[in-house]
């Protein structure tokens, strides 16, 4: 799904917009993005393993399944028993009116993470995924050094304490996904 992976000397609008939709729809289903990480962290893994690990119902658990594969951003071995998944490390990069933003699959753990971390799900359902995905790029300048959680909460437009408590929830999303997401850096 990265822009490295699709070198060509035309842009592919198409793929370019459904790119955006791949990653909308992952930003949009917590449940999804979870799946999508585990299998990211984990693969090549077995579907019956995902069901079992994510604790997800057997139709639940292929119908996402079938849905990453309809994306484009996962691969199925059928030809092994059992079969093993795979997906890929994708990357959406906007030049837009206020800024240049780059999601990484970091920000897609963060939406996973929901379901897990209260401290994730309540933010999240009172400020919204927009402004998660400015907690996280707050929470690399903070883990950085270049702010303290204080003024990224300002910046941020938060109450300190609410802006404190999602970065530190954010940094062990961050400090994890060292270990799987190869753009984590360029997005910094």
């Amino acid at each position: 799904m990265s822009t490295d992976d699709r070198i060509s000397t035309t842009p592919n609008h198409e793929e370019t917009f459904n790119d955006l939709l791949t990653y909308a729809e992952l930003l949009n289903t917590p449940q999804l993005a979870r799946l999508y990480i585990y299998i990211l962290q984990n693969g090549p893994v077995a579907i019956e393993t995902i069901k079992t690990d994510l604790d997800m119902a057997h139709s639940t658990t292929y119908k996402y399944i079938g849905q990453l594969e309809e994306m484009g951003v996962l691969s199925r071995q059928d030809d092994e028993t059992p079969a093993m998944v795979t997906v890929e490390p994708i990357r959406l990069q906007i030049e837009a009116e206020h800024g240049d933003v780059t999601a990484t699959p970091t920000l897609i753990d963060a939406i996973g993470r929901q379901h897990d971390t209260e401290d994730i799900r309540v933010f999240v359902e009172r400020q919204g995924i927009a402004k998660l995905a400015a907690a996280l790029y707050y929470t690399l300048r903070v883990m950085n050094g270049e702010l303290t959680q204080r003024t990224g909460a300002s910046k941020l437009g938060v109450h300190p304490v609410e802006g404190m408590t999602v970065f530190t929830a954010l940094q062990d999303v961050v400090e994890e996904a060292a270990d799987y997401d190869p753009y984590l850096e360029q997005a910094e």
